[in-house]
């Protein structure tokens, strides 16, 4: 079997792909076209990433362009030495549309793997002429590029980056224009007044670029009413006022700059780069190298995700019919280290379009994978619909017997992965998933042992005492297999002290109690099993798919193609990867700081005290945390400061703190808004207190975008339901303190409502025949809430359902509708997207044409003959 998974992964590779200022040569030696580098894949010595191939390059899928590619070159296939000067980076700019489309184009380059501003075209609305940053010798940052829409009220703000805030200050009688002003740091730096249907636009220079707009916002609209006054936003562009300056010579981290011109910017590393086992190299910026722990050479460019957000994980970019396997697709499950990945996607058909009935296959195998933690062995994972499963565990050191789930057609997910070093003190709780919290109860007196409670959403499962340098295993059912160990957790060693007792963590295994259920003819949207195996899951799609142009086709789970809009048919099969808030450091510390005071900063991760983070005040590293999580500092200017807390490992946490001199610091007052999360026709509770010591405020008067909604009663609070979408503003100023203030967002009420997993049955119908529709619609919100779903088909409503959800409530809904003329027809329920065909009429046999001729002849002349009777 091993043998035919080798098999298979090296035909995989034998692909035609659309390639960037390389070719793939006659002799099947690979130039480029994947995004791992792996010496047992034929690939050339000499080879190049390109925005094709690298989800981290920039790439304008539309227009087919790209900016930024990588050469490497090298001596052999064990040479991990990259030579001064093998390795080349070039960048160009290309013109790309705003997402206000109304507003032309600009230039953008890839430089380091992120975006830059190059400059305005002759096609930039706002802007008086061109302007070439690049030509300067400077790039700045795209800060903002959007073309939401948004309600904003007299005396709310727009807040932008940097520093600025835009403040819509008064609407004038007529209700035609606005009186806006722009603040940055608390400082006015313009005021201007910006008629309904323009654009207020920002100019300031920008190192040696005179009269550069840095900030554009698009006032779509005003309204002056007899009880409410509004604006509401459709664009907003911002670059950075921070420029990166390009020069010959110029060096970004291993690489230099040997040549710039208005057009292109050439590097080469300035000092050999060593591709050792295991390191992770950063070439410079946010472009870093990932080499296997490995005895064979293979190393990648990777996408870091380090940062909370969604990131887009692609494939390569074809225009014809393809394979893709982790290889050339991110987004597939990928062990580098053992050289391990399990699954593959081929188009075996297309045509003019259309991927024929079963002409998309997807396979995956399971394979043996290392725990982070290395010593307690292996355990078998499989990729599916992109994402990481448990498939089993062979004998390892956390079970004594086989344990496989996929041999009952199960897979669970991965829910924690983990050998960092944490401290956890008696009496706090390990954060675990699925709402299983670990509790630390009590250290035994010789300091060996620690008696813990394992809880579920609040409930106890089972106590029990680990010794130290073991590991806590517990073991439950997971659907039809018995006794699974669902969560492991190593104790390294136990403190007991006369102050503090410990136990310090050295790895976390965590497996899901709920499953994929898996068994042949069971579907997975538009794919459909048509094999499985203890050894391998085969799918096909179930019906022909349509690559519409501009479109973006599910395939399944998070699995989609994206498609060109674009006359020619070019496409790319994409996973959004959202990194999770589980994941992230937390900081815990006051928000506002008294100037010249000790104050404490603690840093954990799941409830656990996490050591050895750097942690970073104003942008300055003061230190790294201690066993307990803290580090302790004395800020000495006032103003408002970004603390910021990193450890390679995990995602990274931020804070904004504002520091006021001691004198000031007991007049200081706190607002706080509860939900978090506050959506059109909620009751919220607004919360006055002291910063120095969380007082509750009474009898404070609160403004709501300047109109008083009442008083705090004794706990500090008040109650209202707000209404209009948009930003609002809450404001207090009570006696004997220094007035505060409070932005937070109403959201639209239909966006409590989450639509997913929409499906077809069947995509391929003769005309009239019905198409059930399925979707499932959850109120994610805090309130219950009715709203219309609609069903739209070729852009046009055609039909509605009404439905009401509590909070937390899912409900599917299940449509009909049937078309006449043959052709494709797209079906989107809010931002959902299918096809299905309606295939040309089935001819109808000439026999049955007499057959049916003869019978309305017979019934005609049965007819005369009753007449004449």
């Amino acid at each position: 079997m091993k043998n035919i998974r080798l098999i298979r992964l090296v035909a995989a590779m034998a692909i035609t792909v659309l390639l960037c200022a390389t070719s793939i040569a006659a002799s099947d030696v690979y130039e480029t076209g994947n995004r791992v580098w792996d010496a047992q894949e034929n690939l050339s010595l000499t080879y190049t990433w390109t925005p094709q191939s690298y989800s981290g390059f920039y790439y304008d899928l539309d227009t087919g362009e790209g900016s930024e590619n990588l050469t490497i070159r090298l001596d052999s296939d064990t040479d991990r030495s990259i030579g001064s000067g093998d390795m080349e980076y070039v960048t160009r700019p290309i013109d790309t549309s705003f997402e206000n489309r109304d507003w032309g184009s600009y230039q953008v380059i890839g430089f380091m793997a992120e975006r830059y501003f190059a400059g305005y075209t002759a096609d930039s609305e706002f802007a008086d002429r061109q302007i070439s940053m690049m030509a300067d010798g400077q790039l700045s940052r795209v800060l903002t590029d959007s073309d939401d829409r948004r309600s904003y009220f007299p005396g709310s703000s727009i807040t932008l980056e940097d520093g600025y805030v835009l403040t819509i200050s008064e609407i004038d009688l007529a209700g035609n224009n606005v009186l806006v002003s722009l603040r940055k740091d608390g400082v006015e730096v313009d005021q201007a007044i910006v008629s309904a249907g323009s654009d207020y636009v920002y100019e300031t220079d920008v190192g040696t670029t005179d009269d550069v707009p840095v900030i554009a916002v698009h006032i779509q609209q005003v309204f002056r009413g007899t009880q409410t006054d509004a604006v509401f936003i459709e664009g907003i562009f911002q670059i950075s006022e921070d420029y990166v300056t390009i020069e010959t010579g110029d060096r970004f981290g291993r690489m230099e700059i040997s040549s710039v011109t208005e057009n292109e910017i050439m590097m080469e590393n300035h000092a050999t780069v060593s591709l050792s086992r295991g390191s992770t190299i950063n070439i410079m910026g946010n472009l870093n190298i990932e080499v296997a722990d490995d005895a064979v050479l293979r190393f990648a460019p990777f996408v870091d995700m380090s940062q909370p957000g969604t990131y887009e994980l692609r494939g390569t970019v074809t225009e014809q019919a393809s394979t893709w396997t982790p290889l050339n697709f991110e987004g597939f499950y990928y062990n580098i280290d053992e050289g391990i990945g399990t699954e593959t996607l081929e188009v075996e058909q297309l045509s003019d379009r259309r991927i024929a009935d079963e002409g998309l296959v997807y396979t995956s195998v399971p394979e043996e994978v290392s725990f982070e933690r290395s010593a307690w062995g292996k355990f078998e994972v499989i990729g599916f619909m992109a994402e990481k499963y448990f498939a089993g565990y062979p004998e390892n050191a956390l079970t004594d017997s086989r344990v496989s789930l996929l041999d009952a057609g199960q897979m669970s997910k991965v829910l924690i992965d983990d050998d960092s070093r944490r401290s956890v003190f008696t009496g706090s709780t390990l954060a675990l998933e699925d709402g299983y919290t670990l509790n630390i109860v009590e250290i035994d007196l010789a300091g060996n042992n620690a008696l813990i409670s394992l809880r579920k959403d609040g409930s106890q499962i089972e106590q029990a005492i680990v010794p130290a340098g073991s590991s806590y295993v517990y073991e439950t059912d997971v659907g039809a297999v018995s006794d699974v160990p669902v969560i492991a957790v190593r104790f390294d060693q136990i403190f007991r002290g006369t102050e503090l007792n410990a136990v310090f963590i050295g790895g976390v295994f965590q497996i899901s109690e709920d499953y994929v259920s898996v068994d042949v003819g069971d579907r997975f949207g538009r794919m459909r099993v048509s094999s499985i195996t203890p050894d391998e899951i085969v799918l096909r799609n179930d019906g022909a798919m349509t690559l519409t142009r501009g479109g973006t086709v599910s395939i399944m789970g998070d699995m989609k193609f994206r498609v060109a809009d674009s006359p020619d048919v070019r496409y790319y099969p994409f996973v959004e990867v959202v990194t999770l808030p589980g994941d992230t450091l937390e900081i815990d510390m006051p928000d506002v700081l008294a100037a010249g005071s000790t104050t404490d900063i603690v840093v954990t991760s799941r409830g656990a005290a996490v050591e050895d983070v750097n942690v970073r005040f104003a942008g300055e590293l003061i230190g790294t945390t201690d066993e307990e999580g803290l580090i302790r500092y004395v800020p000495q200017e006032t103003g408002t400061f970004e603390v910021r807390a990193e450890k390679s490992g995990f995602v990274s946490a931020s804070r904004t703190v504002e520091v006021v001199s001691a004198d000031d610091m007991q007049y200081v007052v706190s607002i706080d808004v509860s939900p978090d999360v506050v959506y059109e026709g909620d009751t919220i509770t607004i919360s006055v207190t002291t910063a120095i010591d969380a007082e509750p405020l009474a009898d404070v008067e609160v403004f709501y975008d300047g109109v008083h909604i009442g008083d705090t009663d004794e706990q500090g609070q008040i109650s209202y339901t707000v209404q209009d979408p948009g930003v609002h503003k809450i404001t207090v100023e009570p006696e004997g303190y220094l007035p505060a203030e409070y932005s937070f967002e109403v959201l639209d009420s239909d966006l409590m409502f989450e639509i997913s997993n929409l499906a077809l049955s069947p995509v391929e119908v003769q005309p009239d025949e019905p198409v059930t529709i399925t979707v499932d619609v959850e109120n994610i919100g805090t309130t219950s809430h009715e709203r219309d779903i609609e069903l739209l088909v070729n852009g046009e409503v055609a039909d509605t359902r009404t439905v009401s959800l509590d909070p937390g409530e899912t409900r599917t809904l299940e449509f009909t509708h049937s078309e006449t003329e043959p052709g494709d027809y797209t079906v989107q329920i809010g931002d959902e997207i299918m096809t299905f065909t309606v295939e040309e009429p089935e001819p109808v046999p000439f026999v049955g044409i007499l057959a049916s001729m003869a019978a309305v002849i017979g019934a005609v002349i049965l007819l005369r003959w009753k007449q004449k009777r």
